[in-house]
């Protein structure tokens, strides 16, 4: 791993996960000054970053042993378990003293593996997943739910503070997944909402992408709605959130049957969304 230099006041951050939001997540804190080194999977995810500044790991042990805090943006559980609790995986080379913020969206169980995984090299977690998109990253406007102790929050702030415009801690571990979760759960119902409301509206004689625009600008308008207006259509929008929407939805939905909350019409109102989208429940999709 190439040299950050030795002074002790930096933060030296990792981050793994170059997706659309997170490549915005890892380029916000470069260009913030924050000596940062990265990791993929694929070559191809780090070629937007040669020659900008970055530092590269050959494996994700040795960038959690030059990192303060890592930065984990991958996909799902299986993900997580493969780049930070796999054979040579980012925990097996971080310090003590060290801190790993989970950006993820994963289960609560995951969350908890890592956790106690990670103390036994005496590493800090913190569940920080983001809300935003790629765009929201990019311009440091993402926001950041944080769970974990409050001494590691204000260790990761000023890290997470480069890419998040709205960084709240919530609680213990496991409260930012918490909040991440609702937060999907009720964006995912707001898409079947507004899909039928336009649908509905089209019956009534209504030109269906001028009274998106109209309802963009109005009262009934949401971030769901946005989004299907900005990318051309509910058909378009389906492969794009479909899959990450049913993974959470999935999740949220057993947590709560697990505890026993009453949900009301979200989850339902949310299958309905994701059966337009071709991602029913008992779907062949992942």
């Amino acid at each position: 791993m190439s040299d950050q230099g030795s002074e002790t006041t930096v933060i030296r951050a990792g981050f793994i996960g170059l997706g659309d939001q997170g490549g915005g997540m890892a380029s916000r804190m470069i260009e913030c000054g924050i000596p940062t080194t990265l990791w993929a999977r694929r070559d191809a995810s780090l070629e937007p970053f040669r020659g900008g500044g970055a530092f590269f790991a050959a494996s994700p042990a040795e960038l959690g042993a030059g990192s303060d805090v890592v930065g984990i943006c991958v996909v799902d559980d299986d993900g997580v378990e493969q780049v930070v609790l796999g054979e040579n995986g980012v925990v097996s080379g971080m310090n003590a003293g060290s801190l790993l913020a989970l950006h993820s969206t994963i289960s609560l169980a995951m969350c908890r593996r890592v956790a106690d995984a990670a103390a036994q090299r005496g590493v800090a977690v913190i569940d920080a997943p983001v809300s935003g998109g790629g765009f929201a990253a990019a311009e440091g406007k993402l926001t950041v739910l944080v769970g974990g102790e409050a001494v590691d929050f204000e260790t990761a702030r000023p890290v997470l503070e480069t890419f998040g415009g709205h960084v709240t801690h919530l609680g213990p571990l496991g409260s930012g997944l918490l909040a991440k979760l609702v937060n999907n759960v009720l964006h995912c119902a707001h898409y079947a909402l507004a899909r039928d409301a336009l649908a509905a509206g089209q019956q009534l004689g209504l030109d269906q992408d001028a009274l998106g625009q109209v309802l963009s600008a109005s009262s009934g308008n949401s971030f769901s709605l946005n989004t299907a207006v900005a990318v051309g259509g509910f058909d378009v929008l389906a492969a794009m959130v479909g899959p990450l929407l049913r993974k959470d939805l999935d999740i949220f939905d057993a947590l709560t049957g697990e505890r026993g909350v009453e949900t009301g019409s979200l989850v339902a109102v949310a299958d309905e969304a994701l059966e337009l989208f071709g991602y029913a429940r008992d779907s062949a999709h992942p």
